[in-house]
């Protein structure tokens, strides 16, 4: 069952995909999801999602950012064998800022209130339509929906995402365990 907050959220994101002209089919729509990461402020700390594709090696997400949303900062550390998931973001439609380990080049940049401990990664890459970051594994990062939100396809190796380390210690990070499909 999802809240009136969720729901809204859900709403949005699915506007955004519109706008983005991105297409998805019914039951991709289906599949649309949303994150809090357990921090209880969906529509400032949070996304949603549809995995477009996910096999044990690959993830190809639709990731959609609202106007200013954060999706908090962590990293992907190695584990196993493995030395840490890789992330590369296409932005479809509107701006994302994805900020890395670095001196801030923004003075205008918006940490959710009373967060700032734990968004310490200060450096921005802002990218436009068509434009791609790829966050290596072990690095410290976070995004960030420009004014007008966000949409985005996220390529990524290693799909255990209960292995991310998020640096809020309220978080309950990103509960999605690996599929064997």
């Amino acid at each position: 069952m999802t809240t009136q907050i969720e729901e809204t959220v859900l709403q949005k994101a699915a506007e955004l995909i519109e706008k983005s002209g991105f297409q998805i089919t019914g039951e991709e729509r289906q599949k649309l999801a949303v994150n809090d990461f357990g921090l209880g402020q969906l529509e400032v700390e949070g996304f949603a999602f549809i995995d477009i594709l996910r096999t044990p090696r690959v993830r190809i997400t639709l990731l959609i950012l609202l106007p200013n949303q954060t999706l908090p900062q962590h990293m992907h550390p190695p584990y196993e064998q493995e030395t840490g998931k890789e992330e590369t973001l296409r932005v479809l439609y509107g701006q994302t800022k994805v900020y890395v380990r670095g001196e801030q080049n923004n003075p205008d940049m918006l940490i959710p209130e009373g967060k700032e401990a734990f968004y310490t990664a200060r450096q921005e890459i802002a990218l436009s339509p068509g434009q791609f970051y790829t966050v290596d594994p072990n690095i410290e990062h976070w995004f960030q929906g420009g004014p007008d939100g966000s949409v985005n396809l996220a390529f990524q190796n290693r799909v255990d995402e209960t292995k991310n380390r998020f640096y809020d210690p309220q978080s309950t990070g990103c509960p999605i365990k690996p599929t064997d499909t």
